[in-house]
Parts: structure tokens; C-alpha cells; sequence
């Protein structure tokens, strides 16, 4: 697609995102991922609050899996799109929301982290990636320890 032809199409969405605040103003029927449409649409971009960026999963046994819930709240004026979750590690798998967080809106970001190599105190960080004017990188945190 030519430049020119993406622009006008972000134009379309954003003109048609101005009527309907409920709806997601990046759905299209081209197969390009709405949160795609959102990272690009640099004008657009939105704030997000981190309610527990930093948790303390406590003492463990090796071999035990964590799970953790990281929540977040829309606190801009258009539509959040998280866009990725990369762990530090092989040891934690995320999932995140890949639908539209209209503002005002809460999601929930979760994380497993399996203990099975990972012995002593712990500290792992997850990278998570947004359309948001206060960084399009954010950085989630988790630690604890473990024991025999």
C-alpha cells in the first residue's frame, strides 16, 4: 500500500472515530491489525496508568509457576491498544488484551513465571508496548524468591 494511501485511510478512521467514541476506530476489512493502525497514528496516541507495575510474588518452591495480574487503566481520550509483552526471559509467558481499551476502561496484563531452573531471589522485568504519549514502552517488574 502507498504512503499516500495509508495516510488517507488513517484519515478515514480517524474522521469516522470522531462520531463513535464506543467503537474501535481502527477495524478495517484489509487484514492490518487494529493495534497496528493505532501504533502509527502517532496523533492519537493515549495515556496509561499502571496500577501494580512492581509485585512481590514472595517465597516459593522451585518448580512452582507464579501467576501474576498486572492491571492498567486507559486515563487518555482515545482508544489504548497494547501492541506486545516481551519477558526478559523463557521462563515467564504473557497475555494481554488484544482488543480495544476505550478510555476510562481497566485491562489486565498476566504473566506465568515458572520457577523450574530458577533458584534464590528473583527479579524479572516484562516489556510492554503501546500507542501512548507517556512512552510506548513500559516496564513491569515482579521478584520473589525460592527455596528447596
Amino acid at each position: 500500500m502507498k504512503k499516500s494511501n495509508i495516510l488517507l485511510f488513517l484519515l478515514m478512521l480517524i474522521f469516522v472515530s470522531c462520531k463513535n467514541k464506543n467503537t474501535n476506530p481502527y477495524q478495517n476489512n484489509l487484514g492490518i491489525q487494529p493495534a497496528q493502525l493505532a501504533q502509527a497514528d502517532i496523533e492519537h496516541y493515549t495515556t496509561i496508568l499502571w496500577k501494580d507495575s512492581i509485585q512481590n510474588f514472595g517465597e516459593i518452591k522451585v518448580g512452582d509457576t507464579v501467576q501474576l495480574h498486572f492491571t492498567f487503566k486507559n486515563t487518555g481520550t482515545y482508544p489504548l491498544f497494547l501492541t506486545g509483552a516481551k519477558p526478559n526471559c523463557g521462563c515467564t509467558v504473557t497475555d494481554y488484551p488484544r482488543t480495544v481499551i476505550q478510555p476510562g476502561e481497566e485491562g489486565v496484563l498476566t504473566a506465568k513465571f515458572g520457577t523450574t531452573n530458577e533458584k534464590g531471589i528473583i527479579k524479572k522485568t516484562i516489556r510492554v508496548s503501546s500507542n501512548t504519549t507517556n512512552n510506548i514502552y513500559h516496564v513491569l517488574q515482579f521478584y520473589g524468591e525460592t527455596k528447596k
